[in-house]
């Protein structure tokens, strides 16, 4: 279960969090989730290479709006989605965000600035079902939309569904239920934690367990060579599997905590439910290794990158085109940088 903790991208903040010191208990199934949410309270300290410990209060947002904006303002969450849609009307429910991803999947997110039990089951359920015969009415949006991103691409015909829950807290049964569903399901846990007048986010992704996780989603694909040459031209689609064949070498030799995951359009490594970099389709020959960076570390990677690179704002994301020719090998500081800024092992005073 991964914890993702960094500081908004605000020039004037000095400090660097690096240690998230979490304070909770086991919980048995049949807890109360009155009792979990107070159990389950936070405490996140930053500690500074010096010895410097500064408390970090817990800040909870006032509202749903409130915490809906933040998400939407903050990139970094749903930095794979396009959203097409907010507060629009799905049967009897309204979801709070209906979007695509670069997986092919109609996304359906929803909010909730409380804590979250098994009341959100049938709901998601009715999202997903909602989704999968209201497929036009998504595609409509999608055409509808005058910002769509030009390198996305959806195969309306293969849709796939993914579901998104945001919360501050979620019982701990919930992970363990979802599994059952069918349907490739986030469960994200936000907190928001403040020192003066800056905020840390920590975001905190809750996994199935393990024999849970074994049930496929509806219609999952097997991302294979197969997959790919059927889509992309075959000389790419080799070059493809060696750059993140050498991606993966980089990772284990660094020991970073790091996992593969493939889908229609990259090849990405994930801390939690953040990818850190990867290699992506920039059509059926091009291919790119795209670095997951905020804006304002863009200046020093590109000092720190050997190849031409270029910033995508939308994803929020270094590019480097990908040849035979290109050793990632090279680009580990880059890679460093972004690990370093998304994970935080190597904090500054």
């Amino acid at each position: 279960m991964g914890v993702f903790s960094q500081q908004l991208d605000n020039p004037g903040f000095k400090c660097r969090v690096f240690l998230a010191v979490l304070e909770s208990v086991v919980l048995k199934a049949q807890t109360s989730l009155s009792d979990y949410t107070k159990e389950n309270m936070q405490k996140l300290f930053w500690k500074g290479k010096r010895g410097k410990t500064i408390s970090a209060t817990e800040t909870p947002f006032k509202t749903e709006d409130e915490f809906e904006r933040f998400v939407l303002s903050t990139k970094e969450i749903l930095s794979d989605i396009f959203i097409l849609k907010r507060q629009v009307r799905a049967g009897r429910d309204i979801p709070d965000m209906v979007g695509v991803d670069q997986d092919n999947r109609a996304v359906i997110i929803e909010n909730k600035n409380k804590p979250v039990d098994e009341e959100i089951l049938p709901q998601i359920m009715r999202y997903a079902v909602w989704a999968e015969t209201h497929q036009d009415t998504i595609r409509a949006w999608w055409l509808e939309a005058e910002d769509r991103p030009d390198d996305l691409e959806i195969d309306w015909d293969r849709l796939q569904i993914r579901l998104i829950v945001l919360a501050p807290s979620i019982k701990p049964t919930v992970p363990k239920l979802v599994g059952k569903l069918g349907y490739a399901v986030d469960l994200v846990e936000i907190k928001k934690f403040s020192v003066g007048s800056d905020d840390i986010i920590v975001v905190n992704q809750l996994e199935s367990p393990a024999e849970e996780a074994r049930t496929p989603a509806k219609g999952m694909a097997v991302y294979d060579k197969e997959f790919y040459k059927e889509r992309r031209n075959p000389r790419s689609v080799d070059l493809f599997f060696e750059m993140e064949a050498e991606l993966e070498r980089i990772v284990k030799k660094k020991g970073w905590n790091l996992e593969a995951k493939f889908n229609a359009y990259y090849a990405g490594f994930k801390h939690g439910f953040f990818n850190v970099f990867g290699v992506h389709w920039a059509g059926t020959k091009s291919i790119e290794i795209f670095v997951k960076l905020p804006k304002s570390k863009f200046g020093k990677a590109r000092r720190l990158c050997p190849y031409p690179c270029e910033y995508n704002e939308r994803w929020k994301q270094l590019t480097v085109r990908a040849t035979e020719n290109l050793k990632p090998k090279r680009l580990i500081p880059v890679l460093q940088l972004a690990h370093d800024s998304l994970v935080g092992e190597h904090p500054v005073d």
